[in-house]
């Protein structure tokens, strides 16, 4: 084979790949998210769940025609609609979703069930990760980007009904999903938690979910693991321990640091050995490590910011490496 057979094969034997998780309701970084083919001119974009937010922030209309709101403890209000829609930016780049309503309206919600009150939530995250989609699919038409969107522990079930609607958004967790030579397993779940999160599992439970779609892959030579909580002790998965009432253990002065990830995660990769895992879940705990011949990443979350981590993933036949980016 001539130079120029090799080169050309190589290069026909390469992926670029975006992976970004845990952005938490933050617009801004979804829009990032589906730019960074662009900007990093990968061939796919992976993201890697905790996608929506966990707070509405009403804007309640006056009688004299203002929009009153309490943002980060400050009150706002907005006297026309240009200042109204600017005050809803801001909102939506924090994480947060902005709901247009009435003094009656929020009389008749604080008068809900807390499941009633949890529906009603759930219902604006949905009407808003749907807006997501829309603005996916058109900004993702014709260009033969693949983009993969799994949901993770922290977002209820029901989006993935919006995933599997979408045009060029494909749903990916708990699936085996093939683009060029490589596959892709993923999963959203993630081991119990202190805060009882909707998608949690115990650890055998997630061992056996895993391992079901991995005796799936032919050859994890060419397998990449999306596992949206890292694995245990790796540290991918360092966080402060918390007591009964969620507050940080502290040693002395400083927080008590423990690895709070997955031992059915870690188990699952000694035993296949993939040739790489992006993970999420832990923001404070970003880094890469190899576990075996898997390459493990974790770029970290610091979606209150307004800036995405993610990472760029390159597969080349067997090899991979990667570069962690901030936007």
């Amino acid at each position: 084979m001539t130079l120029f057979q090799r080169r050309k094969a190589k290069a026909a034997d390469s992926l670029r790949l975006y992976y970004a998780s845990d952005i938490h309701g933050t617009e801004v970084l979804w829009r990032k998210f589906l730019n960074a083919s662009k900007s990093y001119n990968t061939q796919v974009l992976v993201m890697g769940g905790d996608i929506a937010g966990k707070l509405v922030i009403p804007l309640v209309l006056g009688d004299d025609g203002v929009y009153r709101a309490q943002l980060f403890g400050r009150k706002e209000q907005a006297s026309t609609e240009a200042e109204a829609d600017a005050l809803e930016g801001r909102i939506r780049r924090n994480g947060m979703y902005p709901y247009r309503t009435t003094a009656p309206e929020v009389e008749r919600i604080s008068s809900l069930s807390e499941t009633e009150q949890e529906e009603w939530f759930e219902g604006v995250m949905v009407a808003t990760f749907r807006r997501w989609i829309e603005l996916a699919d058109e900004r993702l038409s014709g260009t033969g980007v693949r983009c993969f969107v799994m949901p993770g522990n922290d977002d209820p079930p029901s989006i993935e009904a919006e995933i599997l609607a979408a045009k060029h958004v494909e749903s990916c967790d708990a699936k085996i999903v093939e683009f060029d030579r490589y596959a892709m397993l993923s999963l959203g779940y993630s081991n119990r938690t202190p805060w009882n999160s909707p998608r949690e599992l115990d650890e055998d439970d997630l061992f056996r979910r895993i391992s079901a779609l991995a005796d799936q892959v032919g050859d994890h030579t060419y397998c990449v693991y999306n596992l949206h909580v890292p694995p245990y002790d790796s540290q991918l998965d360092t966080a402060a321990e918390l007591d009964e009432n969620f507050n940080p253990v502290l040693i002395g002065t400083q927080p008590h640091l423990i690895p709070v990830g997955s031992t059915a995660v870690r188990e699952a990769i000694e035993k296949y050995q993939p040739l790489a895992a992006l993970h999420g879940h832990i923001h404070e705990s970003p880094g890469a490590i190899r576990i075996g011949r898997t390459l493990c990443l974790n770029p970290g979350s610091d979606y209150s910011t307004g800036r995405i981590s993610g990472c760029i993933v390159n597969l080349r036949g067997e090899g991979v490496n990667h570069q962690f980016v901030t936007g």
